[in-house]
């Protein structure tokens, strides 16, 4: 069986934008990495069913562009929108239904809200600029907002956002009439909040916080988050050079979360207990490179790719379903800036 997948990736040195990749899951190898699309500063990309989308810069010009997914796993060009000189995004997803498109855009501090055309999968224009107020103690990091993630939430009735400068999870209502600020969860000060992934049942988040090197489990109702449990550490505790969490994500089954350690080249694997309000830890490894941006799971939950924005390389490691521990079995295919993971 082989799995079809995407990096996404910078272009300030030898990244190309998207590349594809294939991960033949019986043999256990990473094939067929190629460019995809050269695109200016993809460094996020994300699919709809047949359509693959990504942030997109052309000059001054910032927004989004569409593809259509051919069988082979090449990507035709539909079209783009490059609506804003506000700066690039850094993080993208579709609603379920394939209506709206929603980008994260972190130098700015903006939530920008888009219409696609569910059918043909182009991007009608841009509905909506949320630009997001406040900062934080750490003044290298948090002078003003940076909002780093933005996710439509289980119930679908709400995007929540995530603000690293302003140290805030956000929820908004959205339609075809733009956005509206529904609820505001201060975080811990400094802490720097950079992503979350839902709990399949929809009532818990895991939000990880790049500037402490944490995790922690939020619950999520009606469109209101609130912090549940205390922090655990997502690096070994002696660890006392500069350390970035990088990206969370969960295995299909709902069992198991893994996150990305940048500096300390990790991948860290959390068990979920019971209904998933709790966590606890099951291993700290190393991610087998430099800066490991982002990774994914496949489909099957069998493997998990690991993409390294300074190493270029692609790490791929098998994983124990039952425990939820990781194995290296390959690292030498690249992709250069590599900062995005997604499988179809």
């Amino acid at each position: 069986m082989k799995t079809k997948g995407y990096i996404g990736t910078y272009t300030k040195k030898d990244g190309k934008g998207i590349y594809r990749f294939d991960v033949d899951e019986n043999d256990q190898t990473i094939e067929k990495v190629e460019v995809g699309y050269e695109v200016e500063a993809s460094t996020y990309v994300t699919n709809h069913n047949q359509f693959l989308y990504a942030i997109k810069k052309d000059g001054d010009d910032c927004g989004v562009a569409s593809f259509l997914i051919n069988e082979d796993g090449s990507l035709t060009f539909i079209n783009d929108c490059l609506a804003s000189q506000e700066g690039t995004g850094c993080h993208i997803s579709v609603s379920k239904d394939g209506q709206f498109l929603f980008e994260a855009v972190y130098g700015a501090g903006l939530v920008r809200l888009y219409k696609l055309d569910h059918e043909n999968g182009g991007i009608s224009g841009l509905i909506d600029v949320y630009r997001a107020e406040g900062h934080g103690p750490n003044e290298a990091r948090q002078e003003s907002s940076h909002v780093h993630f933005v996710q439509q939430t289980p119930d679908l009735d709400f995007l929540a956002t995530v603000d690293l400068g302003a140290d805030a999870v956000r929820t908004f209502k959205f339609s075809d009439e733009g956005l509206e600020l529904v609820e505001t969860l201060e975080t811990q000060a400094g802490s720097g909040p950079r992503h979350l992934a839902f709990h399949p049942n929809g009532d818990y988040a895991y939000l990880v916080n790049e500037l402490s090197n944490t995790i922690q489990v939020l619950s999520y109702k009606n469109g209101k988050f609130a912090e549940i449990s205390p922090t655990l550490m997502t690096i070994h505790e002696d660890f006392d050079l500069n350390s970035q969490v990088g990206a969370v994500r969960l295995s299909h089954d709902g069992q198991f979360i893994y996150v990305s350690n940048r500096g300390h080249n990790s991948i860290a694997v959390y068990k979920i207990l019971g209904d998933g309000a709790l966590i606890e830890t099951v291993e700290i490894i190393t991610s087998g490179g430099t800066w490991p941006r982002d990774f994914n799971i496949t489909p099957s939950d069998s493997f998990l790719v690991v993409a390294h924005e300074h190493s270029y390389n692609l790490v791929l490691f098998s994983r124990n379903k039952e425990t939820g521990k990781l194995t290296e079995i390959e690292n030498e295919q690249k992709a250069a800036e590599g900062v995005c993971v997604q499988f179809i």
